[in-house]
Formats: C-alpha cells, sequence, structure tokens
C-alpha cells in the first residue's frame, strides 16, 4: 500500500499520529481548564525548565508537541521506505539548503510582516478607522525564543511532511498548482482537533471554521509551493514556518479586529492568483517544478503527465 498509493499513506500517517496524541492532549486540557494555543503552549514549554508547570500542563504540552511531528513523521518515514537511504540524505540536502538568492531571505521575512500590515491596514479602514487596544499574548522580550519555538514546533515538526515530501511526491503527476490544492486541503483538514477544541463552545461554527481555515491554507500553500520550487530549499519553508506564526500573534492576532484575522488568512489568495497569471499552474514559479525522482531525489521537472 504504501509503494501504491503514497500520498493516501502520508495522510493516514500524519493524520493517526497527530489526531491520536493531540485528542488526548485537548482531553486533558478541557478537564483542567488550560488553554493549548501556540503562545500559552510556548509559554508552558518555558516553564518546564523551571518547575512552573503542572502535571497537567506538562502531560498536555508533551502530547501536544508530539502529535505536531505527524507530518514530519510520515513523511521521512515514507522517504525512507520508498527511497532508502539516498531519499533521506537528500531530505537533509534539502533542510540545510541556506544557500540560495538573498532575496528569498527578503521574502520569507517579509510577506508576514506585508500579509499584517495589510491585513491591519484594510482592518482599520472598514472598520471605522479604528483598532482595538493591542494586547501582546506574549511579552515582546520573548519574541525571539517564540520564534524559535515555532520553527521547531510548527515548522520542523510539519515541513518535511508537507513540502518534504507531499510536495515533491505530487508534482511527479500534477502541475504546480494543482499538487498546492490537494496538500491545501491534506493541511487544511489535519488541522481538525485544533479547530474543534477552539470551537467547541460554539458546535455550529466548527465546520465554517475548518472550511475558512483550509481555504486560506490553500492559497498559502500555493505561496509555498513558489518559494520552493523557486529555491528547492526546505530550510526557507522551515523558517517561514515559524517566522509567519511569530509575526501573525504579535501583529494580527494581538488585535481584536476579527476583520484582520480573516484578511490575513484570505490576502494570500491575491498573491497565489498573482503567481497563477504571471507564471502559470504548471510551476506557479520562474523555474520548473521540482518532484521527486525514482531514487526520491529531488529534481525539477518540467513536463506534466495529468
Amino acid at each position: 500500500m504504501l509503494r501504491r498509493y503514497p500520498i493516501a499513506s502520508f495522510v493516514l500517517i500524519a493524520y493517526a499520529i497527530t489526531w491520536s496524541l493531540q485528542i488526548g492532549s485537548l482531553w486533558v486540557a478541557i478537564r483542567s481548564g488550560l488553554e493549548l494555543s501556540n503562545e500559552d503552549n510556548a509559554r508552558s514549554f518555558a516553564g518546564a525548565f523551571t518547575g512552573d508547570v503542572s502535571g497537567e500542563q506538562g502531560l498536555a504540552l508533551l502530547l501536544f508537541n508530539l502529535g505536531q511531528f505527524g507530518p514530519a513523521i510520515a513523511g521521512t518515514l515514507l522517504i525512507g521506505v520508498l527511497y532508502g537511504r539516498y531519499g533521506l540524505a537528500d531530505l537533509g540536502r534539502r533542510l540545510g539548503a541556506w544557500r540560495v538568492p538573498s532575496r528569498w531571505y527578503l521574502i520569507v521575512v517579509g510577506l508576514p510582516i506585508a500579509l499584517s500590515a495589510a491585513a491591519l491596514g484594510i482592518g482599520f479602514l472598514l472598520g471605522g478607522f479604528s483598532l482595538g487596544p493591542w494586547e501582546l499574548k506574549l511579552p515582546a522580550a520573548a519574541a525571539a525564543g517564540f520564534f524559535l519555538y515555532m520553527v521547531v514546533f510548527t515548522g520542523l515538526a510539519e515541513e518535511p511532511g508537507w513540502r518534504g515530501f507531499a510536495l515533491p511526491q505530487l508534482q511527479r503527476t500534477h502541475t504546480a498548482a494543482r499538487a498546492s490544492w490537494i496538500l491545501g486541503f491534506i493541511w487544511g483538514l489535519w488541522h481538525v482537533p485544533f479547530t474543534v477544541y477552539f470551537n467547541r463552545e460554539q458546535p455550529f461554527v466548527i465546520l465554517p471554521a475548518l472550511l475558512g481555515l483550509t481555504f486560506g491554507i490553500v492559497g498559502w500553500t500555493m505561496v509555498n509551493t513558489w518559494i520552493y520550487n523557486s529555491t528547492g530549499s526546505l530550510l526557507l519553508i522551515v523558517l517561514l514556518h515559524g517566522w509567519g506564526n511569530t509575526v501573525q500573534s504579535y501583529l494580527v492576532l494581538s488585535q481584536p479586529n476579527f476583520l484582520a484575522h480573516t484578511l490575513y488568512a484570505v490576502l494570500p489568495w491575491a498573491i497565489a492568483i498573482w503567481l497563477s497569471r504571471r507564471y502559470g499552474d504548471e510551476t506557479l514559479s520562474d523555474g520548473a517544478r521540482r518532484a521527486l525522482d525514482d531514487d526520491g531525489l529531488d529534481r525539477p521537472l518540467v513536463s506534466t503527465q495529468t
């Protein structure tokens, strides 16, 4: 089954790991009255080093963070099974691929800031020329630590699966745009336990929230595909994942402006549409789409088979 249905196998393994562990974590959190947002988890993680964490907090944090690694474990496992040591070595090479043109680092740093500024700006204009009080979820002094936490427990925990395995596997037989749509839905629905948890007091919004989240993730996936196909660097994607979550927390989520929150999720679609028109759905970049070859090595691929 793994060789015949690699993407289906990836989804099953990633979901099984994440959902089983995080459902347990969320059950502990609900029973103990704990919160499990990124900021709360980072705060608990820091507290674990000083002993300022209860047993319930420690258990919930452990299960949740282990569950975050479901995509990375699934992707690494399948590369090892399907492609052996050469595929695993290539995955490591892509994770360490830092020698890319400097403009891509500027793009990775600037994109979340630009999206946040646009979301807040439009929210300000359409919200009666006002924003709510700025209430940081974590102190400004904790930003560097929070960024490192996000890099490890979102970037490294997820991207070896999403862009390390699934995207180049999908791009073997699909255009970059179609592969991004498929991966975006996989990535979005992976958030089911967390979506249910955060909306548990209003069950009627769970499905709309999940669909909205998934729609936004599809657009963001196309942006990630552009960067990945242009650079072949999984390291950049890991950094973008962690940095994007950090910037969103400090700039957008620290505002009670719901319109700005929504716009931050939707605005990547403006970039995705531009990419499609500028480069075409075949690659979503000025290079070829990147796919795993028969040895599990990530290579540019030009022709489309579907």
